[in-house]
Formats: C-alpha cells, structure tokens, sequence
C-alpha cells in the first residue's frame, strides 16, 4: 500500500498543477493574513474609537438599539481569541477550494492522459488503487493546510505580538480552530475526489468543484441572509445556513460565534464529514465497478 501511495504522490508531483497550487496557496494566505490583520485591528481599539470610524452617523443621533448593534459587533469581533483564529486560518477562502482541485485532478489526470486502464492492469486490485488516491488527496489536503497555517502564524503571531495581546497559541479555542481547518481541508480534499469520478472531464469537474464552492459560500449564503431579512425573521433561517459546505466550513473553523446566533463548532463539523463520507464513498464505488478502458 505504501508503494501505491508513493505511486500516486509521484504522479501528483510531476504535474504543474500541483507546484501552482502550493506557490498560490502561500500567496493567497499571506494577502489574506494582512486584510484579516487589518480588519482585526479596528475592533481592538476601543469602543468609542470603533464607532466613530465605523459610521457616519454622530453617536448622539444614533438610537440605543443601533449602538448595542454596534456593541455587540466590536464584542463579537474584537475578541483576541477570534481574532487570533481568524488570522490563522486565513488561507481557507482559497485553501479549501485548492484541496478540492488538487483531489479532482488526481482522479481525472488519470482519464484525461488515459492512463488509469494502466494502472488497474499493474495493481488488480482496485480497492488498493481507490485507497491510495483517497489517501494521496488526504495528504496532499494536509499540505496546502500546513502551508497555509504557516503563513497565516506568521503574519498573525506578528500583529497579536504588536498589539501586546499575545499569540494566544495556548487557548483551546484557537488551536481547535486551527486543527479542525486541517480536518476542513482533508473533507474538501475528499469531496474532490468524489467529485473527480463523478464527472470524468478534468475542465468540467474543476469548474465545477470552483462553482459549488463559491455558489455554497457566498451567493447561497447571502440568500439566506436576505430571507432573513426580508421573509421570515427568526433565527432558525441563519442557522440553517449550517448545511451549505462553504459556510459549515467557517462555522467549524470560527472560536465564537461566525455571526450573531450561528450554530456550534460542532455543528458545521459534522455537516462537513457528512459530505465528504458521502462524496468519498459514492466515489470509491463507482470507481471500483466502472469501466475505465
């Protein structure tokens, strides 16, 4: 088995791809560590400073209701914890959708090069041949998470230590943010796969992976938001938003709340290992009964 997951590393090394992948990973984390940075900052000073650069509005013409708003909002975001695990797991908004195509291209090099006939002749046993590809993606996840975490500890320890807050590496909600962002990366790594067999085309199933992600993380996300706002005004419309992969991603990765009201960290946890056990598992069937020649 080690040898087939070599194998398959190999196979994913000598591809561009997968060099690009990296080299934008680490760019995409650091430019988002520095806006999360910048961002953070205005909720650690404090609160009068917060309200009078974040409206237009002089407090004194603002109604009580709105200031509490405010208040629970600088609360909420300017806690070092939040901050801290936010900062660190920048690299996610890019990172996530990455193990995603990274896996996808794993399963449909193999198609698009015609070289997976091969690759069942050499190792019969397909069951083999599934668990390395399921293991490689599993790996190759973890490597965009690590390069990730490593720039976003960097920047983040950098700005905490500026701030005389300290890096916070010792509270269990920051290190639980950062650990279940590895195990955020392994799901999608996962459902690429699954994607991956799915949908043979290597072009169709990377953009199809792309636009589920951002469809699921913001267009998606943002109706349920209107709903709320519009249509029915309970707090049951936005914890709902648990079940779109994107979001269940934040919300597991997130020490507090993501937004005011949102589910536990558990909650999005599990969603996400619910998607990708589904996904790696109607992958790993299909790919073992289909004919590939």
């Amino acid at each position: 088995m080690t040898g087939l997951v070599n194998s398959e590393l190999l196979k994913l090394r000598t591809v561009r791809t997968w060099w690009t992948a990296l080299g934008g990973m680490a760019v995409a984390a650091l430019l988002m560590a520095l806006w999360n940075s910048w961002q953070a900052s205005t909720f650690l000073q404090p609160f009068d400073d917060y309200l009078a650069g974040a409206i237009l509005t002089p407090r004194e013409e603002m109604s009580a209701e709105q200031v509490e708003s405010m208040r629970r909002l600088w609360e909420t975001n300017g806690d070092v914890g939040h901050v801290a695990s936010t900062v660190y797991t920048s690299g996610q908004a890019l990172g996530l959708l990455l193990a995603g195509v990274v896996a996808v291209l794993l399963v449909t090099n193999e198609y698009h090069y015609r070289t997976l006939t091969a690759t069942f002749l050499v190792t019969p046993r397909r069951g083999r041949v599934i668990a390395a590809k399921l293991i490689a993606a599993v790996i190759a996840s973890l490597g965009l998470w690590l390069v990730s975490t490593v720039v976003g500890l960097a920047v983040g320890s950098a700005f905490l230590a500026s701030r005389d807050v300290g890096v916070q590496l010792t509270d269990p909600g920051v290190l639980s943010a950062i650990l279940l962002n590895g195990v955020a990366y392994v799901v999608w790594g996962v459902f690429g796969f699954g994607l991956g067999v799915l949908v043979r085309s290597q072009t169709v199933a990377t953009v199809t992976a792309t636009a589920l992600y951002f469809l699921t993380s913001v267009v998606v996300a943002f109706a349920f938001q209107v709903i709320h706002e519009l249509v029915i005004e309970q707090d049951w419309v936005l914890q709902a938003q648990v079940a779109i992969p994107g979001v269940a991603s934040q919300i597991m990765t997130t020490s507090g709340e993501l937004f005011p009201g949102a589910p536990p960290q558990w909650s999005g946890a599990l969603v996400l290992v619910a998607y990708g056990l589904i996904a790696g598992l109607a992958g790993a069937a299909i790919l073992h009964r289909r004919d590939v020649a």
